[in-house]
């Protein structure tokens, strides 16, 4: 039984490594390569991955993880700071896509409750795949980059309800949403999620707070308490006690953290396991697909995914351009809607395993997000060259001569001061650079050290600076320097070389200044392209020289 579950994973897993291979020369997210590793098991007859239902476990796991990791990042303050453009946009193209959405599928003759499912599957766009290729192409910083963010996590917090609704709908028809009950039956689901929120806010505010400070320290508890958490909340929501479903309580639980000193910390702890167990997740999904009679849904998947593609960017130029702001930005912010999300997918499984949408439902929904998948990554990642060749059109939505952006600067995280390690040496530090008037960003993984500096109006993350996720937060490529404090020989190397890696192709790299213990750490450092090396020991040691002399 151990070798058959060594045998399954091992070679669901190559066969997953070799169609990513081939995804990411097309320039695609794997998550495409993980679902047509499914299909092609599927289609193989190869039964023996889901006898004995270990690899659906691990596929629970891995949604579980990734509904944490989205509730861990769901920032309320980066809502609160774009405000009205982040929550109407956000709202707007919600409304719209599923209204629109839902009359398309009627027209094509679908159920009410299948139209339903299939129209919130639309309105979804993925937080994950955006991030990243927004990320690739250093525009997370960016006003409309900025903006994505904001409305993607209203989107996110919409899904969270939506998710309560349905998870709390176990062993109940779809049709009880359209009866006279519908209405105790929602606040009742409501009153009972009221109850558990709490519950997480008073944890939140009371407990993790010192709790997880003392966790900071040591990487190894950190990450066992953070999937004990996980998935020990998420099995206490789906149990009969409270009634809710796996999905529900793992995006509850990265909730309860998502304000923690240690959130960024956690969170890049925990993905790369999140990775590992969502692949299962979409190679499972994929494998129980049924497309017989495919020819029978080509044209509705093909007619949605044109809607998600067009119309859900068409839909967000016109709430931006409303609101003020120009056809360039409106146009960069628009293309990122254009696919369907992991939220999709999420949705569309639950109400299959519920029973509320068949099998062909749900081969539906996922056609259609591999082709606007597919499409909406070369259109963000070509985004530029689409709005040159568009330019001229996209004028018709510049509605108020771009109002909203007039005397408004990108305050991009950029030609800034990364000052990692603040506690000892580095915070002789920042004074003087202070006084020089430099943007300063702070990176420690002492959770007590970055506290303080917030607390002190500083902006600071915890984290580890090593990691490629801390990196990408502090825009390490655009500083214009780099003082390294941490004692950790192998951290600095692990840090110069990614900045080597970062800036290579860039014409202006960033300014080094690293601290080494000898000599033999000060000679490896200058190799890996280390601007300047501070020995403290050797700088200690000269004034008590020239005193004994």
């Amino acid at each position: 039984m151990e070798y058959d579950l060594f045998y399954q994973i091992t070679s669901v897993l190559v066969l997953a490594g070799l169609i990513s291979l081939l995804v990411s020369y097309l320039k695609q997210p794997s998550i495409i390569a993980f679902i047509l590793t499914g299909l092609i098991i599927g289609a193989m007859g190869y039964g023996g991955i889901h006898q004995n239902g270990s690899l659906e476990a691990l596929a629970q796991i891995g949604i579980t993880l990734l509904l944490f990791m989205v509730g861990l990042e769901l920032d309320f303050k980066r809502i609160r700071q774009l405000g009205k453009v982040a929550l109407l946009t956000g709202l707007g193209q919600i409304i719209f896509t599923f209204g629109i959405g839902y009359l398309i599928l009627v027209l094509l003759g679908f159920s009410t409750v299948a139209s339903l499912y299939v129209s919130i599957a639309l309105t979804f766009s993925s937080t994950i795949i955006v991030v990243k290729l927004l990320a690739e192409k250093k525009d997370l910083q960016s006003l409309y980059g900025r903006i994505c963010v904001g409305f993607l996590l209203v989107q996110d917090f919409v899904a969270l309800i939506i998710l309560l609704l349905l998870g709390g709908s176990s062993g109940s028809s779809a049709d009880i949403f359209f009866s006279l009950q519908g209405w105790q039956y929602a606040i009742a689901i409501f009153a009972k999620a009221l109850i558990v929120l709490l519950g997480l806010y008073w944890l939140s505010k009371k407990v993790f707070p010192g709790f997880l400070n003392r966790l900071g320290k040591s990487d190894e508890l950190l990450l066992i308490f953070s999937l004990a958490w996980a998935l020990g909340l998420a099995a206490l929501i789906a149990s009969p006690i409270v009634g809710f479903s796996l999905e529900v309580g793992g995006f509850l639980a990265g909730l309860a953290l998502a304000n923690s000193n240690v959130h960024y910390e956690i969170s890049a702890r925990v993905r790369s396991l999140r990775d590992f167990f969502i692949i299962i997740f979409f190679i499972v999904f994929g494998s129980k697909l049924i497309f017989a009679g495919i020819t029978a849904w080509i044209i509705p998947a093909v007619i949605l995914s044109l809607f998600v593609l067009i119309g859900n960017p068409l839909i967000v130029m016109f709430i931006m351009g409303a609101l003020g702001y120009k056809p360039r930005t409106s146009f960069f912010a628009s293309v990122t809607v254009a696919q369907i999300s992991e939220f999709s997918f999420v949705v569309a499984a639950l109400g299959n395993r519920l029973g509320h949408i068949s099998d062909e439902i749900l081969g539906l929904v996922t056609m259609v997000g591999i082709f606007t998948i597919a499409g909406s990554s070369y259109m963000i990642i070509y985004s530029r060259q689409l709005y040159e060749k568009l330019e001229p059109f996209l004028k018709w939505f510049d509605f108020k001569k771009g109002s909203k952006e007039n005397g408004l600067t990108e305050e991009e995280l950029k030609n800034h001061v990364l000052l990692i390690g603040a506690n000892r040496l580095g915070s002789r530090f920042i004074n003087e650079l202070e006084n020089k008037k430099n943007k300063l960003m702070i990176v420690d993984f002492d959770p007590h050290v970055a506290k303080n500096f917030i607390l002190a109006g500083y902006s600071a993350i915890c984290g580890d600076a090593t990691d490629s996720y801390i990196q990408d937060q502090v825009n390490l490529e655009n500083a214009k320097l780099i003082i390294s404090t941490m004692p950790n020989f192998e951290d600095n190397l692990a840090l110069a070389s990614s900045i080597k890696n970062r800036t290579k192709i860039l014409k202006k790299r960033p300014k080094t200044i690293f601290v080494a213990q000898n000599d033999f750490e000060s000679k490896y450092l200058y190799e890996m392209g280390v601007d300047y090396v501070l020995s403290p020991h050797f700088l200690g040691g000269l004034p008590l020289c020239r005193t004994l002399a």
